[in-house]
């Protein structure tokens, strides 16, 4: 008598489960991107501070004139 609603609470059930499962793998790709563009903007920032120049000599003069100049 009841088996009919016992097939659509399995479907209703089973409709909710898919629905679930695409929202969860779109949140996880979403984080999986968010951790991809993290990393590659550190790479491009640590690849940036690797290649500059140092144009800053080691004598106690200049670093002071240096200082002075960049704190104005």
């Amino acid at each position: 008598m009841f088996g009919w609603l016992k097939r659509a609470a399995l479907w209703a059930a089973g409709a909710v489960a898919i629905v679930f499962a695409a929202w969860m793998a779109g949140k996880r790709d979403q984080r999986q991107q968010a951790a991809l563009k993290a990393a590659e903007g550190y790479a491009k920032t640590r690849k940036e501070i690797d290649n500059v120049e140092n144009h800053i000599s080691s004598d106690p003069a200049v670093l002071r004139d240096w200082l002075r100049e960049r704190g104005k």
